[in-house]
């Protein structure tokens, strides 16, 4: 629809050719001047401000303000439909670059897990430039497994203990061979660039490992106390220490806390809370066993 609008004089200043009479109207919708009396077409005057985008006042009347397309463009409108505009029109922009439709997928992929693990914006932020920065360099990982490594990273430089490896395959979905593979190549990667995960203390485990044992609040304070001294001795002693998981010395500290406090624990049972498998943590209570001395005051 086109509007189109006379402009500059008002109904007084015609007369009509044909009868005299000056009683006329003008037709803002047709765009002309009208004698009332005889019905002579006085004058043709059109302005044409181009496409119309509002409907008729008539059919706008009973609609809800602020939801017409050109409203939302251009008018005074809720910030609801505004959003919802925005968002559809992202939506129907083509993706340009490779670059664009990565960083796409790799905010869908982390903004449908990181809620499920409570995982800040920040850590979720530094694992889009850590993968990045890792596909730049050439890793070809399969893209879930890629952008679950690189969040894993991250969360392990950062020693987030609350997320673990199995509760990340868990809520991404993923199939654990596939994981580590893409997981140990993403180490080679961020080994090359000069991205090296920190040494993480056994300490952060101890809560994790004796909240999963399912201990009173009261056991659970003493246990936790002499695990941490426990902790401080088994890693001083170089040979216990290299080579094994931090999640696996901790493990060993709170089996030696609960024997100490009087309380029963089965390695099935410790294993299981520290989510790793009884033959590492049987091998290093073996070792302690002849490797560490510890008085403690409980």
């Amino acid at each position: 629809m086109t509007r189109k609008l006379i402009v500059g004089l008002s109904e007084q200043d015609y007369v009509c050719p044909v009868c005299g009479s000056n009683k006329v109207k003008i037709d803002e919708e047709q765009g002309v001047v009208v004698c009332t009396v005889c019905g002579t077409v006085i004058r043709d005057a059109i302005v044409d401000l181009g496409p119309e985008w509002r409907r008729p006042e008539s059919s706008r009347a009973s609609a809800a303000p602020g939801t017409e397309l050109g409203d939302i463009e251009h008018g005074n409108i809720r910030l609801a439909d505004k959003l919802r505009a925005l968002k559809l029109k992202r939506a129907a922009k083509p993706i340009s670059t490779a670059a664009e439709r990565l960083e796409i997928d790799m905010r869908e992929f982390y903004d449908s897990i990181k809620d499920l693990l409570g995982i800040p914006k920040a850590l979720i932020d530094e694992a889009m430039a850590l993968y990045k920065k890792a596909y730049e360099a050439g890793y070809k990982a399969s893209r879930r497994e890629g952008y679950a490594a690189a969040l894993y990273f991250a969360v392990k430089k950062h020693g987030v203990a609350a997320v673990t490896y199995k509760s990340l395959l868990e809520k991404a979905g993923l199939e654990r061979g596939a994981f580590m593979s893409a997981y140990m190549e993403f180490l080679r990667y961020m080994n090359k660039l000069g991205e090296k995960l920190p040494k993480v203390d056994p300490k952060i485990y101890v809560p994790r490992i004796v909240s999963a044992l399912g201990l009173s609040d009261e056991a659970s304070a003493k246990v936790q106390r002499v695990a941490v001294d426990l902790l401080r001795y088994i890693s001083s002693i170089p040979r216990i220490r290299n080579g094994r998981k931090p999640q696996v010395l901790a493990a060993a500290a709170v089996y030696y806390a609960c024997y100490i406090n009087g309380i029963e624990v089965t390695q099935k049972d410790l294993a299981r809370a520290a989510e790793s498998t009884e033959t590492p943590i049987r091998d290093l209570l073996g070792d302690l066993a002849s490797a560490v001395e510890v008085e403690l005051y409980v």
